[in-house]
This record gives C-alpha cells, sequence and structure tokens, in this order.
C-alpha cells in the first residue's frame, strides 16, 4: 500500500465487522464510514501527535483513534485504555481484523493507568475527565498525573466539549462538565483552531 492510500484509508467498525451484533451503542458516528466531523477531530489529534515513542490513549473506549493512531504512526507503541472490558472487546477485535502489532488495548483509568511514569512520548485524553464524577476539585490532581507519565518534551492531548455549542444543540452535557477556564492551572496551554467547534482540542509540552 502507497503512503498516499495509508493517509487515505481510515479503520471503523461497520457491519462487516466481525463484533458488529446490531446492539452495539454507536459513538461518534464510528459505526458507519466515519462521520466527517469524528474524522475531522480525528485528523486534528493525529496531527498533533508525536510520530514515534509510546503513545497511550486514555479513555480510548472502542479503539477507534488508537487503531488509527497506530495505522498513521507505525514507528509509535501506541496504547489504548478503558475501564470497560466490552468496549476494550470491540478494539481488540479490530485488531484482530487489522493486524497492528505496534498497537495493543489494556484495562486502565486516569487513576490506575497501569503505564510507568515518564515513560511515553505522549497522553491523549479526549472526552474523559468530563465523565469522571466530581472530577472539578481533583482536576489539577489529575492533570498532573497524566504529565507524569510523560517524558521531558512529551505532549498531552487533551479535549472537552465545548458547552458554549452543545448549548445551541440537543446533545447531553457529560456528567462533570468542563470548560477552558478550568485547566487556567495549566502553562503555556496550545488550543487547536481547526478542530471542529463542538470541542475544544488543546495540549501542554511537558517541559
Amino acid at each position: 500500500m502507497s503512503l498516499q492510500e495509508v493517509k487515505d484509508a481510515w479503520i471503523y467498525l461497520d457491519r462487516n465487522t466481525g463484533i458488529w451484533r446490531g446492539q452495539v451503542e454507536a459513538a461518534q458516528g464510528v459505526f458507519q464510514p466515519i462521520h466527517w466531523v469524528a474524522l475531522h477531530r480525528m485528523q486534528c489529534v493525529l496531527r498533533l501527535s508525536p510520530h514515534e515513542g509510546r503513545i497511550v490513549d486514555i479513555g480510548c473506549s472502542y479503539g477507534i483513534l488508537t487503531l488509527n493512531m497506530a495505522w498513521k504512526k507505525p514507528r509509535a507503541e501506541v496504547i489504548g485504555l478503558d475501564p470497560d472490558e466490552q468496549r476494550l472487546a470491540v478494539g481488540r477485535q479490530l485488531l484482530t481484523e487489522h493486524p497492528l502489532s505496534n498497537c495493543k488495548f489494556q484495562r486502565g483509568t486516569v487513576e490506575e493507568p497501569g503505564i510507568p511514569p515518564r515513560s511515553c512520548s505522549g497522553i491523549i485524553c479526549t472526552e474523559t475527565l468530563d465523565h469522571i464524577k466530581d472530577i472539578k476539585p481533583r482536576l489539577k490532581e489529575a492533570v498532573d498525573r497524566l504529565l507524569d507519565l510523560l517524558l521531558p518534551g512529551g505532549r498531552l492531548i487533551l479535549s472537552i466539549p465545548a458547552l458554549e455549542e452543545m448549548g445551541k444543540e440537543t446533545a447531553p452535557l457529560p456528567p462533570s462538565p468542563l470548560s477552558m477556564k478550568d485547566f487556567s492551572f495549566l502553562r503555556h496551554i496550545h488550543e487547536d483552531r481547526n478542530c471542529p467547534r463542538w470541542w475544544h482540542l488543546f495540549y501542554v509540552d511537558k517541559v
């Protein structure tokens, strides 16, 4: 497969996937050819991510981003973490159908990632922190824990729903809604302006 074909190809869960049973809850349009909004956001995350080293996707859900990260960045070791074994099973099934030697899934959380400190070039945590109950008083502690997993020069990529945009739609609020002001304790924060308006995608490079 040519480099251009790899750039243009995407892994997603559809009715030809072995895990499909017709009753798996859809998430972000990934159970059909990927919805353009979810695809655009995923492209933004991929563009911001390191090209090599260990990249951990915390709160990976069904592993769509994890798999595509490994597919697009073959020099990286990509690990998808999630506390939900059923969702991890979907990711592992997809991995058997799209064999990628640089990708794996394992159980883990923000609080207990099971990843050695200072071992990662990239940490991705998208729409995860806002799903932790009563996270606000512990937000800095949680983010510091994620930063501790990074090597010097590593990158932490975060995203949260844009509440100001969700208010215009009928989308339900996450369990612990967060705003960009809640991350004011972070220095040198960079927000990606190319991400679709429904999310705030931002990153911090560890000094």
